[in-house]
């Protein structure tokens, strides 16, 4: 109940009506996959990478237990780090995301690979990607293709 009171105050505070969010206020707490976005490839890429937030809406924490997509033969999760000088990506088998945690995946930080395509990845095309976490949640989204993705830049 705190959650709720401090929600509301918030968009009183604010001066904004958020009778509009009633419905989704009530509904069953969920994982969310927000602003999706995936690498456009160039002639002779074999592979890609998506990125988006995860949004743990649930009580309960959870892991990223598998990915998929249809557009690629393996999909893992990835992280990029600093080894010896060098930037190198290495797959993460486990994480974890608490009740109320946002985890962003991003260039240079956590990622979505794409690997072994199945044919090049068009700018503004769909590429689903689907996540099943711990709970036995199965979350899809689709993320648009585009060649401009650079650091931490996002669409609001």
């Amino acid at each position: 109940m705190m959650l709720f009171t401090a929600h509301n105050a918030m968009a009183a505070q604010s001066g904004h009506s958020h009778a509009h969010a009633h419905s989704k206020e009530y509904s069953e707490p969920e994982l969310q996959l927000l602003n999706a976005s995936a690498r456009a490839t160039k002639p002779g890429m074999s592979s890609s990478a998506a990125y988006m937030t995860i949004y743990n809406g649930t009580y309960e924490a959870v892991q990223i237990h598998s990915l998929s997509s249809p557009v690629a033969r393996k999909t893992e999760l990835h992280t990029t780090e600093m080894n010896n000088g060098m930037m190198k990506m290495r797959r993460v088998d486990k994480l974890t995301i608490n009740p109320g945690d946002r985890l962003e995946l991003k260039p240079g930080g956590y990622h979505v690979m794409l690997m072994g395509l199945n044919k090049p990845i068009a700018k503004n095309s769909e590429v689903p990607v689907t996540i099943t976490f711990s709970n036995g949640d199965q979350k899809t989204v689709v993320a648009h293709a585009t060649d401009e993705i650079k650091g931490q830049h996002m669409a609001h």
